[in-house]
């Protein structure tokens, strides 16, 4: 089965901004979780993203409270 990645935008829903998006980076080196670069062309942004195993971005946001915040909007 092939893993599927997803930025943080298409994860959330929304932009992550730059604290979360360091804070998730930071963690997924720790997890030794590799990310993936994906280059996108959006409206509001064009370049490099950094995408994330979604099955470990659900344990990330999910398994500590103050972060499911973030999903909430």
């Amino acid at each position: 089965m092939k893993t599927e990645y997803k930025s943080l935008y298409e994860y959330l829903g929304k932009a992550a901004g730059p604290d979360l998006g360091k804070e998730v980076a930071e963690a997924a080196i720790k997890a030794k979780v590799y990310p993936q670069r994906k280059r996108i062309d959006h409206f509001g942004y064009t370049g490099k993203v950094l995408t994330y195993p979604i099955e470990w971005l659900d344990i990330y946001f999910n398994s500590k409270t103050p972060r499911s915040k973030h999903l909430i909007g």
